[in-house]
């Protein structure tokens, strides 16, 4: 009969206390990541004040405004509203304004609306477009639709809000074709930030009259 010896070799308490201390920053790394998440997912966004007046407008790309003759409303303030938790992000920002619905030019061109400046920070013509329709003999025609799109900080505090004040100006030409109708241009900001799409909605309202479109 022979004697067999077994010899265990566990864990010594060092080399578990040692492997613990390693593991702890990685799960704290992972509990932290998710709350980072959470903070953009409970942004919120609005256009909350607009202005009635009558308005004097720059036209975009150059020196001279128009002022007009009739109450123009335009939206003036928009904010982010936040949840629990801090955001500090960059943020794609576009604005879109589209051309009035139930007014047909079939010739000659009409101003339309852009966004001169945003959060105190005027536009470049590189940040912006303006397209008209379009038809063959007849060229360009009726009102232009526009964007602005431009990378923006956005840091709003833990339960929160952000007022971002925008300003618009006046996009295209004229050829001095007649608006005999209320004219209401549709205004759509589109925000990406963190991963999340945040969209707002508005309208620019130009009453018959107002000779600046």
């Amino acid at each position: 009969m022979s004697n067999e010896v077994t010899v265990f070799s566990p864990h010594s308490r060092r080399a578990v206390v040692k492997g613990a201390a390693w593991s702890m920053p990685v799960i704290a790394a992972a509990v932290a990541a998710p709350a980072a998440v959470a903070s953009v997912n409970t942004l919120g966004l609005a256009f909350t004040a607009s202005s009635t007046s009558l308005l004097s407008l720059r036209l975009l790309d150059g020196t001279s405004a128009l002022t007009a003759q009739a109450l123009v409303t335009v939206p003036t303030i928009l904010t982010f509203t936040n949840g629990p938790g801090a955001v500090t992000e960059n943020a794609l920002v576009t604005v879109s304004i589209s051309r009035p619905s139930g007014i047909n030019l079939p010739v000659g061109r009409a101003r339309g609306f852009g966004v001169y400046s945003f959060n105190g920070a005027a536009t470049t013509a590189a940040q912006r477009t303006t397209t008209y329709q379009s038809a063959p003999l007849i060229g360009q025609y009726g009102f232009p639709s526009t964007t602005w799109s431009n990378s923006v900080p956005i840091t709003v505090a833990g339960n929160g809000t952000l007022n971002l004040p925008i300003a618009f100006g006046l996009a295209g030409t004229s050829t001095g074709v007649s608006v005999s109708l209320l004219a209401s241009f549709p205004v759509t900001v589109t925000v990406v930030i963190g991963g999340r799409t945040l969209t707002a909605t508005s309208s620019i309202s130009v009453p018959i009259g107002a000779g600046i479109l």
